[in-house]
């Protein structure tokens, strides 16, 4: 039974114990919060103080009001500037000059192993149907008349050399100053004539054409073989 008592003793007091350190910490804790003060400090009378007078300014009224400003310690950023480019230049060609347009040569006669080519024309004669024969011209490749040129023609019963611009009655009728003309028949008749040109600078006068043959037809409308003889080299 003493036991008990003791033991019962010893609960009653720790519980004691317990409850007064609970409430020590919470006294302190409201001191340190400043929620209660068992020691607050002497009230100071206040003293009555007469009214002082406030100057009316005499300047103006609005005074300005001075804001502080922060103090920074951190670096402001930079502003960042966008180059501004300047436009280039742009060059200024002269202009592409025009050339003058290609002059086309005016077409000449084909050039040909022999000095001198040909055209033959089997036309009506000059004289009308109581005529047949050869004429003709001798020109260089600007249409200047050639004289003095030697033209053979042969065949149909004659062999003759006539001589361009060598009659003026012919270099007349037919418009040039080199022209040449033979005569062989009275009327109309199929036959075949040949005619060639001839140097007339070497003594021995070598043909300088190649020879041509003509095969009248025999009608009125091709009695006049006509020869242009033209120099192209």
């Amino acid at each position: 039974m003493g036991n008990d008592r003791r033991a019962r003793l010893f609960n009653v007091l720790t519980i004691a114990v317990l409850v007064a350190t609970v409430c020590l910490l919470c006294f302190y804790t409201s001191m340190g919060l400043n929620i209660y003060n068992p020691f607050p400090p002497p009230t100071v009378a206040v003293l009555a103080e007469s009214p002082v007078e406030t100057p009316t300014p005499s300047g103006p009224t609005d005074v300005p009001t001075w804001t502080p400003t922060s103090t920074s310690t951190a670096t402001p950023p930079r502003p960042t500037r966008t180059p501004t480019l300047t436009p280039s230049v742009t060059p200024t060609f002269p202009p592409t000059p025009t050339f003058p347009p290609t002059v086309t040569p005016t077409p000449r006669a084909t050039r040909s192993p022999w000095p001198f080519t040909y055209e033959l024309d089997l036309t009506s004669p000059q004289y009308g149907c109581q005529w047949t024969g050869m004429a003709g011209q001798v020109q260089d490749l600007d249409d200047n008349p050639l004289i003095g040129y030697p033209v053979r023609v042969w065949g149909a019963g004659i062999d003759v050399v006539v001589t361009s611009g060598s009659d003026a009655r012919f270099n007349t009728i037919y418009g040039s100053q080199a022209a040449w003309e033979q005569f062989f028949d009275g009327k109309p008749k199929p036959m075949e004539v040949r005619v060639q040109l001839h140097d007339p600078y070497r003594d021995d006068h070598p043909p300088i054409s190649e020879e041509i043959v003509i095969d009248f037809p025999g009608f009125c409308g091709a009695g006049l073989g006509y020869v242009t003889f033209t120099k192209n080299h």
